[in-house]
């Protein structure tokens, strides 16, 4: 086995063992962001022990970015602090910009649509104001090399998909993009691209965001697509398991409710993917 898959193997085999144990780490202090034309956001930031080798920007879903545990308090969600530390373990810098809280909102998903007032375009303002202030960081100045990923979940991977679209140029401050299960049909609907190389993590049994107009779009766009069969909605989450959520009034089926919660098997195989990306990223 190369060296470097065995590397891989030793940091998600760490990964994996921390999960049970996510709330361990110390939490940062949250900095307030001005948001050009917005709002500000709160922005939490986690920075690996040695010198960064790159900077993750994560964007939250419609579910928020803090945990929804009131005994967890101001804390990240499950997922957001298991990917704080995947990418602190592989020396990378981890940035979650909070859309929500200062706005006065801890979720959006049981919202429909049209009822909804933290629109994409607020979201993909925020997205781009925090890729900003990272490039402002004493830790990227001292690597002027280092490479930034913009990674975003569900609601959050539609923001990025807005964001990297390239009538809005944001290819300097992103050398590649990550989307899990987001919504694909409005981009399939127009005439999208983008220059940012792109990555889709899509669930084969996802009744809230059909996997199906992403494979589409990723075909157009020459984007890399993995889809995972027996995967739901958030096929990625750390901890639960699969449940049908009633009080979301979007998805496949309005009215109907969503399927949401983890495949191990699937989590498992998108994280050692994405730490491989990481790897080969790593400045």
């Amino acid at each position: 086995m190369p060296k470097s898959t065995q590397k891989i193997f030793i940091l998600l085999a760490t990964y994996f063992l921390c999960i049970s144990n996510i709330y361990a780490a110390d939490r940062p202090v949250p900095i307030t962001l001005e948001v050009l034309g917005r709002s500000p956001i709160t922005v939490h930031t986690f920075t690996p022990l040695d010198t960064p080798k790159g900077v993750l920007v994560a964007l939250h879903g419609c579910g928020g970015l803090l945990s929804i545990n009131d005994k967890n308090g101001d804390m990240l969600s499950a997922r957001h602090a298991a990917m704080a530390k995947f990418a602190n373990q592989l020396g990378w810098v981890a940035v979650f910009p909070d859309s929500f809280t200062a706005r006065g909102r801890r979720e959006i998903c049981t919202q429909k649509f049209s009822e909804r007032t933290i629109k994409q375009g607020e979201r993909r303002a925020d997205a781009l104001a925090t890729l900003q202030w990272v490039r402002e960081q004493p830790w990227f100045a001292a690597n002027k090399e280092m490479n930034s990923l913009l990674l975003g979940w569900s609601n959050g991977g539609t923001t990025v998909l807005q964001t990297i679209e390239t009538k809005f140029d944001p290819s300097i401050l992103i050398t590649h993009a990550i989307a899990f299960y987001p919504g694909c049909s409005q981009q399939l609907a127009r005439d999208y691209s983008t220059h940012v190389p792109l990555t889709l993590f899509l669930g084969g049994k996802d009744d809230w965001t059909a996997p199906g107009p992403c494979i589409a779009l990723g075909k157009r766009i020459h984007a890399q697509v993995y889809v995972y069969p027996d995967a739901h909605h958030g096929f990625d989450s750390p901890v639960g398991k699969v449940r049908l959520r009633t009080e979301v009034p979007n998805g496949v089926h309005p009215g109907q409710g969503v399927h949401v919660g983890p495949d191990q098997a699937s989590r498992e195989d998108a994280y050692a993917k994405l730490a491989a990306l990481l790897g080969r990223l790593s400045r």
